[in-house]
């Protein structure tokens, strides 16, 4: 059998086309504690967070393991709201802080013996930008997480404006 080059082309198009573009993930990580700006609360309190975002599909993963932490000492006025009690902060400059991705309260929060651990999975950045009122685009998150503009911080009961927080900076 002879292949001609229309052939070629035939089968590469057609292998093309059934073919998704792979998705391409980025990942993050912060460590967190209360030593550090903008959380300089003291607090013996520590975590881990890793995130990875899909770029193809707009979506955010977080896994947060804080140790010193309890549920019951996360603070309450924003658990009842839809971003909850640990979200991203860009800061733009130490004047300019503004919430842009929440990791909403709920069943992917849970008890550990010696704090809580978190885990969302494929959040998408539009629901959770829309919650805040956020006008930033995926990319230009994407773009402030691989430059360290994105903080995560853990709001408490007992430090309102937040216990702990972290550095996201790339892996």
């Amino acid at each position: 059998m002879r292949f001609t080059p229309l052939i070629v082309l035939t089968a590469v198009t057609a292998i093309a086309i059934a073919t998704p573009a792979a998705a391409k993930t980025e990942s993050f990580r912060a460590t967190l504690d209360g030593t550090a700006i903008p959380t300089t609360t003291g607090s013996p309190a520590h975590g881990k967070v890793t995130v990875k975002v899909d770029t193809k599909a707009q979506r955010v993963s977080v896994e947060l393991d804080v140790q010193g932490i309890a549920l019951d000492q996360l603070n309450d006025a924003l658990v009842a709201k839809p971003i909850g009690p640990v979200h991203f902060h860009q800061y733009r400059t130490a004047d300019d802080v503004e919430a842009v991705l929440p990791v909403p309260y709920g069943a992917n929060y849970r008890a550990t013996k010696n704090g809580f651990h978190v885990s969302m999975r494929n959040y998408s950045y539009a629901e959770g930008a829309k919650l805040l009122n956020d006008q930033d685009t995926f990319e230009e998150f994407v773009d402030a997480l691989n430059a360290g503009k994105i903080v995560i911080n853990i709001h408490t009961d007992k430090f309102p404006d937040g216990e702990i927080s972290g550095k996201v900076m790339p892996n």
